[in-house]
């Protein structure tokens, strides 16, 4: 029998695969594995969680893992639609472009290492942005900022235009070798960007207006 024969005895076409690649550990802070996007968007929203849990604030807060961001947004409607915020933030990676061949043009100057990336762009509400800069500044926290001319690539493309619309954020978390079977991240950058998140929330209370 061939190869094909034999393929077709384990798998049909349109069911799901993911390249076999573990989670490595590198020197200083650094690791590497597969679906580090957006694995690490889900970590970050925890960890922050986690962080207000120990100092409880002043707003009601939802932590929301979401599906299919990569393709139709599905995750991001139906939960915008159920929980309709005042304030979202959309935690995903972005292009690190700290290395030979990058497209800084497209992307920006992004480096490993260098803290969470707040965008900037038609998905973000000034004021969310504003806030998050404010937070990070406040508590010591570097940060990178990123420009995105229309859309993000982020389930916040979904959630400021869902139902009545959200006031909406981004933090993303420095990615190098996006979309490949080994994306590197820096932990430190990951705790950063909860930290961040964290204090975002934090300065959040009942005066709190992100309207334009």
């Amino acid at each position: 029998t061939s190869g094909r024969d034999n393929a077709n005895k384990q798998v049909e076409v349109g069911d799901p695969a993911v390249i076999d690649s573990s989670f490595v550990q590198l020197t200083d802070d650094r690791c590497v594995a597969r679906s580090m996007d957006n694995r690490v968007g889900a970590f970050v929203a925890l960890e922050a969680a986690r962080l207000l849990a120990v100092d409880s604030p002043r707003a009601n807060v939802y932590a929301i893992a979401t599906a299919q961001e990569e393709t139709s947004f599905a995750g991001a409607f139906t939960a915008a639609f159920q929980r309709t915020a005042h304030v979202s933030i959309a935690v995903d990676v972005t292009h690190a472009t700290d290395y030979p061949g990058a497209d800084k043009k497209a992307n920006g100057e992004v480096a490993i290492g260098g803290g969470p990336v707040l965008s900037r762009g038609a998905s973000v509400t000034p004021a969310v942005y504003a806030g998050l800069a404010a937070a990070a500044r406040s508590a010591n926290l570097a940060y990178q900022v990123q420009a995105n001319s229309r859309t993000s690539g982020t389930d916040a493309d979904a959630m400021i235009r869902t139902g009545p619309g959200t006031a909406t954020g981004i933090v993303s978390i420095p990615n190098r070798y996006m979309h490949s079977p080994n994306e590197l991240v820096s932990l430190a950058d990951l705790e950063r960007a909860a930290q961040l998140i964290a204090a975002f929330v934090q300065s959040i209370d009942a005066e709190s207006d992100f309207r334009p």
